[in-house]
């Protein structure tokens, strides 16, 4: 393989990842992690950004269709990320999949 190759076959990986990662890739066991300004709280275990998309709308309609305006001890999360085995095994943020809860309720 030329040099050119090879760097034109790295630039289309997902960084930290051996493959590029698109929605549909399997993940083997992911993490969905809801974040907000309270901290994170771990949601599931997913195997594809499109499930970890489903999983992350889901728990984001049900926590908000539960909480009165008054709530302060309720956790919002403002955006879901998922972590997933990378490269040597090492759990790494999928930074170009991060799902933004108002996208989710309104998509």
């Amino acid at each position: 393989m030329r040099q050119s190759d090879s760097r034109r076959w790295k630039d289309t990986l997902t960084p930290g990842f051996a493959v590029k990662v698109e929605h549909d890739t399997q993940l083997g066991l992911a993490i969905l992690i809801a974040e907000s300004n309270q901290g994170y709280e771990p949601v599931a275990v997913v195997v594809s950004v499109d499930e970890a998309r489903e999983v992350a709308k889901s728990n984001a309609v049900r926590r908000n269709s539960r909480t009165l305006p008054c709530d302060e001890d309720v956790f919002l999360p403002v955006r879901y990320s998922i972590w997933a085995p990378g490269l040597n095994g090492r759990y790494r943020l999928l930074r170009d999949h991060i799902l933004k809860t108002a996208d989710l309720l309104t998509g």
